[in-house]
């Protein structure tokens, strides 16, 4: 816990130098995950085994509300509203 000012600007160096570390592993990741999934295009296959490990690749779908357009044939949509209140950091 932070009890200084010192202490809080420390705090805020290691979380912006592990943020920085994140967003370089997630791109190398994406980076993985394209060349895994350019193999198994390029040789038409949806799924491939090696010594110690499978690799698979599917189509998934993801269904999502137009709300403008259901308020717009409906009306008020806010009697069916769940607000959840969170907290949420930022730091520059």
């Amino acid at each position: 816990m932070c009890r200084t000012m010192n202490e809080l600007k420390k705090q805020v160096a290691d979380y912006r130098s592990l943020k920085a570390l994140k967003e370089e592993i997630e791109a190398e990741l994406k980076a993985a995950e394209y060349e895994i999934i350019s193999y198994l295009d390029t040789n038409q296959k949806l799924s491939e085994t090696g010594d110690d490990f499978t690799v698979k690749v599917s189509t998934c779908e993801r269904r999502t509300v137009d709300t403008k357009q259901l308020e717009a044939d409906l009306g008020s949509l806010a009697e069916y509203q769940r607000v959840t209140q969170y907290r949420r950091l930022y730091v520059k």
